[in-house]
Protein backbone atom coordinates (compact mmCIF):
# COMPACT_ATOMS: atom_id res chain seq x y z
CA UNK A 1 0.00 0.00 0.00
CA UNK A 2 2.82 2.82 0.44
CA UNK A 3 4.15 1.43 -2.49
CA UNK A 4 1.13 2.53 -4.41
CA UNK A 5 1.16 5.66 -2.35
CA UNK A 6 4.37 6.68 -3.25
CA UNK A 7 4.05 6.39 -6.85
CA UNK A 8 0.83 8.01 -6.39
CA UNK A 9 2.79 10.96 -5.24
CA UNK A 10 5.89 10.63 -7.69
CA UNK A 11 4.42 12.66 -10.40
CA UNK A 12 3.93 16.06 -8.43
CA UNK A 13 7.56 15.67 -6.53
CA UNK A 14 9.28 17.62 -9.59
CA UNK A 15 6.80 20.16 -8.73
CA UNK A 16 7.14 21.02 -4.76
CA UNK A 17 11.39 20.76 -5.99
CA UNK A 18 11.19 22.82 -8.42
CA UNK A 19 8.84 25.66 -6.05
CA UNK A 20 11.44 25.16 -3.68
CA UNK A 21 13.93 25.98 -5.74
CA UNK A 22 12.53 28.92 -6.77
CA UNK A 23 11.70 30.24 -3.12
CA UNK A 24 15.52 29.10 -2.71
CA UNK A 25 16.63 31.68 -5.25
CA UNK A 26 14.51 34.66 -4.49
CA UNK A 27 15.64 34.15 -0.91
CA UNK A 28 19.48 33.95 -1.97
CA UNK A 29 18.89 36.89 -4.57
CA UNK A 30 17.81 39.24 -1.05
CA UNK A 31 20.71 37.99 1.02
CA UNK A 32 22.97 39.05 -1.95
CA UNK A 33 21.34 42.21 -2.16
CA UNK A 34 21.84 43.03 1.57
CA UNK A 35 25.11 42.09 1.31
CA UNK A 36 23.83 38.73 4.16
CA UNK A 37 26.68 36.32 2.66
CA UNK A 38 29.64 34.68 3.44
CA UNK A 39 32.42 36.80 1.17
CA UNK A 40 34.74 33.56 2.05
CA UNK A 41 32.84 31.00 0.30
CA UNK A 42 31.72 32.90 -2.62
CA UNK A 43 35.38 33.85 -3.41
CA UNK A 44 36.41 29.67 -3.50
CA UNK A 45 33.24 28.92 -5.01
CA UNK A 46 34.32 31.51 -8.39
CA UNK A 47 37.30 30.07 -8.17
CA UNK A 48 35.76 26.95 -8.70
CA UNK A 49 33.41 28.05 -11.43
CA UNK A 50 36.20 29.75 -13.49
CA UNK A 51 39.46 28.71 -13.14
CA UNK A 52 38.62 24.59 -12.67
CA UNK A 53 35.94 24.88 -15.23
CA UNK A 54 38.23 26.90 -18.18
CA UNK A 55 40.41 24.09 -19.66
CA UNK A 56 36.56 22.38 -20.13
CA UNK A 57 34.90 24.44 -21.57
CA UNK A 58 37.91 25.55 -24.07
CA UNK A 59 38.61 21.81 -25.22
CA UNK A 60 34.45 21.82 -25.35
CA UNK A 61 34.17 24.66 -27.15
CA UNK A 62 37.17 24.30 -29.85
CA UNK A 63 36.38 20.88 -30.98
CA UNK A 64 32.28 21.75 -31.63
CA UNK A 65 33.66 24.62 -33.46
CA UNK A 66 35.99 22.77 -35.66
CA UNK A 67 33.13 20.49 -36.32
CA UNK A 68 29.95 23.16 -36.79
CA UNK A 69 32.38 25.03 -39.23
CA UNK A 70 33.60 21.61 -41.33
CA UNK A 71 29.46 20.40 -41.49
CA UNK A 72 28.50 24.31 -42.69
CA UNK A 73 31.14 24.44 -45.13
CA UNK A 74 30.85 20.74 -46.88
CA UNK A 75 27.19 22.62 -47.75
CA UNK A 76 28.04 26.29 -48.34
CA UNK A 77 30.65 24.76 -50.64
CA UNK A 78 28.02 22.69 -52.71
CA UNK A 79 26.60 25.39 -53.30
CA UNK A 80 29.71 27.58 -54.16
CA UNK A 81 28.61 30.33 -51.60
CA UNK A 82 31.90 30.48 -49.32
CA UNK A 83 31.69 33.67 -48.29
CA UNK A 84 28.98 33.30 -45.85
CA UNK A 85 30.93 30.83 -43.79
CA UNK A 86 31.60 33.11 -40.97
CA UNK A 87 28.47 34.78 -40.77
CA UNK A 88 26.78 31.24 -40.43
CA UNK A 89 29.68 30.16 -37.63
CA UNK A 90 28.82 33.43 -35.84
CA UNK A 91 25.00 33.03 -35.38
CA UNK A 92 25.78 29.45 -34.33
CA UNK A 93 28.16 30.13 -32.38
CA UNK A 94 27.48 32.98 -30.55
CA UNK A 95 23.59 33.02 -30.36
CA UNK A 96 23.16 29.45 -29.13
CA UNK A 97 26.35 27.32 -28.97
CA UNK A 98 28.19 29.44 -26.88
CA UNK A 99 25.90 29.80 -23.60
CA UNK A 100 24.78 26.02 -24.15
CA UNK A 101 28.34 24.45 -24.00
CA UNK A 102 29.37 26.85 -21.12
CA UNK A 103 26.02 26.23 -19.22
CA UNK A 104 26.12 22.06 -19.92
CA UNK A 105 29.66 22.54 -18.78
CA UNK A 106 29.23 24.00 -15.04
CA UNK A 107 26.36 22.15 -14.60
CA UNK A 108 28.26 18.93 -15.10
CA UNK A 109 31.95 19.92 -13.81
CA UNK A 110 30.90 22.41 -11.01
CA UNK A 111 27.01 21.63 -10.78
CA UNK A 112 27.61 18.16 -9.66
CA UNK A 113 30.05 18.49 -7.28
CA UNK A 114 28.36 21.01 -5.47
CA UNK A 115 25.15 18.96 -5.14
CA UNK A 116 27.22 16.22 -3.50
CA UNK A 117 28.93 18.64 -1.48
CA UNK A 118 25.41 19.54 0.35
CA UNK A 119 24.40 16.73 -0.18
CA UNK A 120 26.96 15.14 2.17
CA UNK A 121 27.01 18.03 4.31
CA UNK A 122 22.73 17.45 5.09
CA UNK A 123 23.50 13.72 5.77
CA UNK A 124 26.18 14.35 8.07
CA UNK A 125 24.35 16.82 9.96
CA UNK A 126 26.22 19.63 9.00
CA UNK A 127 23.44 21.61 7.96
CA UNK A 128 21.27 21.43 10.96
CA UNK A 129 24.41 22.51 13.08
CA UNK A 130 24.96 25.44 11.03
CA UNK A 131 21.38 26.14 12.17
CA UNK A 132 22.28 25.70 15.34
CA UNK A 133 24.78 27.91 15.27
CA UNK A 134 22.09 30.45 14.06
CA UNK A 135 23.52 30.38 10.65
CA UNK A 136 21.23 30.63 7.46
CA UNK A 137 21.79 27.69 5.50
CA UNK A 138 20.60 30.19 2.47
CA UNK A 139 22.86 32.84 2.86
CA UNK A 140 25.97 30.58 4.17
CA UNK A 141 25.65 27.98 1.37
CA UNK A 142 23.20 29.24 -1.44
CA UNK A 143 23.37 32.67 -1.90
CA UNK A 144 27.60 32.22 -2.45
CA UNK A 145 27.46 29.98 -4.82
CA UNK A 146 24.39 31.60 -6.91
CA UNK A 147 26.56 35.17 -6.95
CA UNK A 148 29.14 33.25 -8.21
CA UNK A 149 27.28 31.21 -10.88
CA UNK A 150 26.09 34.05 -12.27
CA UNK A 151 28.85 35.87 -12.13
CA UNK A 152 31.22 33.30 -13.70
CA UNK A 153 29.09 31.97 -16.34
CA UNK A 154 28.20 35.10 -18.49
CA UNK A 155 32.59 34.74 -18.73
CA UNK A 156 33.08 31.86 -19.54
CA UNK A 157 30.02 31.89 -22.03
CA UNK A 158 32.67 34.85 -23.93
CA UNK A 159 35.62 32.55 -23.54
CA UNK A 160 33.30 29.69 -25.16
CA UNK A 161 32.63 32.16 -27.95
CA UNK A 162 36.09 33.11 -28.38
CA UNK A 163 37.22 29.48 -28.39
CA UNK A 164 34.74 28.04 -30.43
CA UNK A 165 35.29 31.10 -33.20
CA UNK A 166 38.92 30.53 -33.16
CA UNK A 167 38.47 26.80 -34.24
CA UNK A 168 36.28 27.89 -36.69
CA UNK A 169 38.72 29.74 -37.68
CA UNK A 170 41.18 27.28 -38.44
CA UNK A 171 39.07 25.00 -40.51
CA UNK A 172 38.01 27.95 -42.64
CA UNK A 173 41.42 28.48 -44.09
CA UNK A 174 42.65 25.07 -44.02
CA UNK A 175 40.10 23.04 -45.01
CA UNK A 176 37.91 25.98 -47.05
CA UNK A 177 41.16 28.37 -47.72
CA UNK A 178 39.19 31.27 -46.56
CA UNK A 179 40.90 34.71 -46.00
CA UNK A 180 41.08 35.08 -42.24
CA UNK A 181 40.12 38.46 -43.09
CA UNK A 182 36.83 38.08 -44.63
CA UNK A 183 36.29 35.01 -41.90
CA UNK A 184 36.07 37.59 -39.51
CA UNK A 185 35.12 40.74 -41.43
CA UNK A 186 31.54 38.75 -41.97
CA UNK A 187 31.85 37.87 -38.48
CA UNK A 188 32.16 41.19 -37.39
CA UNK A 189 29.21 42.42 -39.90
CA UNK A 190 26.51 39.70 -38.79
CA UNK A 191 27.50 39.61 -34.96
CA UNK A 192 26.03 42.72 -32.80
CA UNK A 193 25.95 44.36 -29.66
CA UNK A 194 21.92 42.58 -29.13
CA UNK A 195 23.64 39.24 -29.89
CA UNK A 196 26.07 39.66 -27.09
CA UNK A 197 23.52 40.89 -24.76
CA UNK A 198 21.14 37.62 -25.85
CA UNK A 199 24.41 35.28 -25.02
CA UNK A 200 24.75 37.02 -21.77
CA UNK A 201 21.04 36.91 -20.53
CA UNK A 202 21.52 33.01 -21.48
CA UNK A 203 24.23 32.61 -19.70
CA UNK A 204 23.27 34.76 -16.29
CA UNK A 205 19.71 32.49 -16.62
CA UNK A 206 21.85 29.31 -16.81
CA UNK A 207 24.29 30.19 -14.15
CA UNK A 208 20.97 30.76 -11.55
CA UNK A 209 19.54 27.47 -12.75
CA UNK A 210 22.49 25.27 -12.03
CA UNK A 211 23.13 26.77 -8.67
CA UNK A 212 20.02 26.89 -7.81
CA UNK A 213 19.13 23.17 -8.27
CA UNK A 214 22.30 22.02 -7.37
CA UNK A 215 21.85 24.00 -3.77
CA UNK A 216 18.14 22.58 -3.35
CA UNK A 217 18.49 19.55 -4.32
CA UNK A 218 21.70 18.84 -2.12
CA UNK A 219 20.03 20.46 0.96
CA UNK A 220 17.17 17.76 0.50
CA UNK A 221 19.19 14.56 0.30
CA UNK A 222 18.38 11.62 2.67
CA UNK A 223 19.60 8.24 2.84
CA UNK A 224 23.04 8.66 3.34
CA UNK A 225 25.65 7.70 0.53
CA UNK A 226 22.80 6.61 -1.73
CA UNK A 227 20.74 9.82 -1.42
CA UNK A 228 23.82 11.86 -2.10
CA UNK A 229 24.53 10.04 -5.98
CA UNK A 230 20.74 10.58 -6.36
CA UNK A 231 21.30 13.97 -5.81
CA UNK A 232 24.22 14.49 -8.05
CA UNK A 233 22.95 12.46 -10.76
CA UNK A 234 19.52 14.32 -10.46
CA UNK A 235 21.09 18.00 -10.13
CA UNK A 236 23.06 17.40 -13.44
CA UNK A 237 19.96 16.05 -15.38
CA UNK A 238 17.62 18.77 -14.28
CA UNK A 239 19.98 21.36 -14.32
CA UNK A 240 20.35 20.79 -18.05
CA UNK A 241 17.01 20.15 -18.92
CA UNK A 242 16.57 23.64 -17.65
CA UNK A 243 19.52 24.72 -19.33
CA UNK A 244 18.22 23.50 -22.90
CA UNK A 245 14.04 24.84 -21.70
CA UNK A 246 15.05 28.22 -20.80
CA UNK A 247 17.62 28.53 -24.12
CA UNK A 248 14.69 27.65 -26.00
CA UNK A 249 12.26 30.13 -24.34
CA UNK A 250 14.85 32.74 -24.60
CA UNK A 251 16.09 32.18 -28.12
CA UNK A 252 11.60 32.03 -29.26
CA UNK A 253 11.00 35.11 -27.00
CA UNK A 254 13.67 37.23 -28.65
CA UNK A 255 12.83 36.17 -32.22
CA UNK A 256 8.96 36.37 -31.53
CA UNK A 257 9.54 40.61 -30.77
CA UNK A 258 12.35 40.79 -33.15
CA UNK A 259 9.73 39.95 -35.62
CA UNK A 260 8.05 43.28 -35.10
CA UNK A 261 10.62 45.55 -33.75
CA UNK A 262 13.55 44.47 -36.00
CA UNK A 263 12.38 42.58 -38.83
CA UNK A 264 16.37 42.28 -39.90
CA UNK A 265 17.26 40.82 -36.99
CA UNK A 266 15.55 37.41 -37.73
CA UNK A 267 17.05 36.98 -41.23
Amino acid sequence: MSSLTKLGNQPLIWLVELGESFRNFLLATFSICSGKFSKKEFIEQASKFGFDTLPVVAIVSFFIGLALTLQISKQLMGVGNTSTLGTSVAVSIVREIGPVVAGVMIAARIGGAMAAEIATMTVTEQVDALIVMKQKPISFLVAPRLLASMIMTPLLTVFAIYIGSTGGMLIAIVYVHLDPYMFFDSFRLVVGNKDIFIALAKALVNGAIVATLSCTFGMNTSGGAAGVGQTTTKAVVWSMVGIFLFNFLITNSVYSVAKVLDPAFVR
